[in-house]
């Protein structure tokens, strides 16, 4: 019988509470095998200077993911070439585990614009699984009635990576929204640069 992983794609700059609650509920709701945490070193729709050293980002989720046994941080896309398109992880990973069934954990936001990725077909192959995201907009997907993508009630996150960047830039507590080994390292790789 085939694992049953859900892939959780993102810069993760930094891991925080909110990541962390979606990859749990999946890991409940869908009754995964495990999620790995798949760290893109630079999503195609981000500017490389706005985003953390990805051996940095690596060291952080990878000691987060050592208590977790069902939580992994995977490297994979580290051993791809650019640009880090979701459909050619996707295919490397297929290819790769082919005693695995891999199910992707999306947000809403990132589903919106999911006809704009390379080759979004291959990705909409696989089961989609989407998380609510407060958005500006209250438009839905046309994708949403696509048979391979299902909106489940997971917390929606109101923590953002950027706001703890800028909180750690302005020296203010991150102790809420991370948990307490990823903020020692975040305070800790800050007072060292």
């Amino acid at each position: 019988m085939k694992q049953n992983i859900g892939l959780f794609f993102g810069t993760f700059d930094p891991l925080h509470n909110g990541h962390i609650a979606i990859a749990k509920y999946f890991l409940n709701e869908l009754l995964l095998d495990q999620i790995w945490f798949v760290i893109t070193p630079l999503s195609p729709f981000k500017l490389v200077n706005k985003v953390s050293d990805y051996y940095s980002r690596f060291r952080i989720i990878e000691n987060y993911c050592k208590k977790n046994k069902k939580i992994i941080c995977s490297d994979v896309e580290f051993n791809l070439k650019p640009p880090y398109n979701t459909s050619e992880t996707l295919k490397f990973l297929v290819k790769e585990y082919p005693n695995k069934e891999f199910k992707i954990i999306l947000g809403e936001d990132n589903l919106n614009t999911l006809h704009l990725w390379s080759d979004y077909e291959r990705i909409l192959n696989h089961k989609i699984c989407v998380y609510p995201r407060i958005s500006e907009t209250n438009e839905k997907s046309k994708l949403l009635s696509h048979p391979n993508v299902n909106l489940y009630d997971a917390p929606i996150m109101k923590i953002s990576s950027t706001l703890i960047r800028d909180r750690i830039k302005n020296n203010i507590s991150i102790s809420n929204l991370v948990p307490k080994e990823i903020e020692e390292m975040l305070i800790t790789s800050k007072n060292q640069n």
